[in-house]
């Protein structure tokens, strides 16, 4: 496998991680992080790329990593492990280099921006640390490499937990992220043609723009962005996105937070106030967009074409935000999701777009996979009351744990 169709694939089928690469003569960074993430990035928020390589073993594994700073307290870290002879010697290069491109990739897969990193440390050290190219370990992503790369993770900070850790050699590379180009994004589906740039002020319209592009497929013509009913006022939303088939309807309320809006940094309790007020106001309208279904209220779609469906089907409801904060005290979102489950008959999920998408992409094109995988969520809220749930999909029966 040619490395572009390796790492194109690896872009779309990992939730996020780094890659460094050598491209038609062009040495380049790709990171592929929450959309939120990528924001905090291009308003200099800070980054260090970091580099181990671990002598424990017969032949030493390289591993790379990026910590983001997007939140000074709580910062990303991103990992991944060498197995590729082509990546090493892009590594080598680039940090010979001392600069390179850097493509900024959202959970999509999609590319949101281009720009420059440059390193203010010395990578002569590295370097030397990396030694012989001929010696490194390269092959396939065995329990030895994965062990190696928690031992990793560990090495960088310590309080994380994995089994049987140990330390390993690491550098930390202080690096200035710069001269960023924002990237045009056009989503073609059946319907909607709608364009999506990361710099948009209007932060939560690109996330539902995204959310959208990833189940259009599922749903065919059956999906719509924004669609509106009349009332005495004239047009009004009905939610952000409606698809529905024979057996399901799905009501998707989106709410991003904003970044670039910010005029300064908010400390991680405001932040996740803040999503909690973001996330009780779209349970709210799912609320009211469901008793619309009930009273049987007409909804168009952007052409003013009126839209048919199934009413008698228990409705999922789905806030999806940009990031699910795993800070604060959420126990009164928790009461609040049952009590709405409960008195106004729906499925209700609240998650974060990356595991979403990993939802999505075990779905197999089905849309009944996605109706299953909600269904299956929602008893395990309820069974755990936690909305900090985390999926595991696995045997040929797609179980959810």
């Amino acid at each position: 496998m040619q490395e572009t169709e390796r790492i194109s694939k690896e872009l779309l089928g990992e939730e996020a991680s780094i890659w460094f690469t050598e491209q038609l003569n062009d040495l380049s960074i790709l990171i592929k992080a929450p959309i939120n993430t990528c924001k905090s990035l291009i308003k200099d928020c800070g980054a260090e790329i970091i580099i181990g390589k671990d002598n424990t073993l017969a032949k030493p594994i390289i591993h790379t990593g990026v910590r983001i700073f997007d939140d000074k307290i709580n910062p990303l870290l991103l990992t991944g492990a060498h197995r590729y002879r082509e990546e090493n010697k892009a590594l080598i290069k680039i940090l010979k280099s001392e600069s390179c491109l850097v493509g900024l990739y959202s959970e999509l897969g999609v590319l949101v921006a281009t720009g420059q990193v440059v390193f203010n440390s010395d990578t002569q050290k590295v370097i030397e640390m990396i030694g012989s190219l001929e010696s490194l370990f390269f092959g396939g992503f065995t329990t030895e490499v994965t062990d190696s790369l928690d031992s990793f993770d560990y090495t960088i900070d310590d309080t994380r937990q994995f089994k049987n850790p140990y330390s390993i050699d690491l550098m930390t590379l202080d690096c200035e992220f710069k001269d960023w180009n924002h990237i045009d994004a056009h989503f073609v589906g059946l319907m909607e043609q709608p364009q999506t740039r990361i710099d948009d002020i209007e932060e939560g319209a690109t996330l539902e723009k995204h959310v959208w592009f990833s189940i259009e497929r599922l749903f065919s013509f059956n999906i719509y962005l924004n669609p509106k009913f009349k009332n005495s006022k004239g047009d009004k939303e009905l939610t952000d996105i409606l698809a529905f088939y024979d057996l399901g309807i799905f009501l998707i309320e989106t709410k991003g937070l904003s970044i670039f809006a910010q005029t300064k940094e908010k400390s991680m309790d405001k932040k996740v106030a803040t999503l909690q007020k973001h996330i009780k106001k779209a349970i709210k309208q799912l609320i009211g967009a469901t008793e619309n279904i009930e009273r049987g209220t007409e909804f168009f779609n952007s052409k003013g074409e009126k839209i048919e469906f199934k009413r008698n089907i228990v409705p999922h409801c789905i806030v999806l935000v940009s990031e699910l904060l795993p800070f604060g005290d959420w126990e009164n979102i928790q009461k609040e999701i049952l009590r709405t489950m409960r008195e106004a008959k729906i499925y209700l999920n609240v998650l974060d777009f990356t595991e979403f998408m990993t939802l999505v992409k075990n779905t197999k094109g089905k849309k009944e996979y996605l109706d299953y995988y909600l269904m299956q969520r929602t008893e395990k809220f309820v069974e755990h009351d936690n909305i900090h749930l985390r999926k595991l999909i696995t045997g040929s029966d797609n179980v959810l744990k």
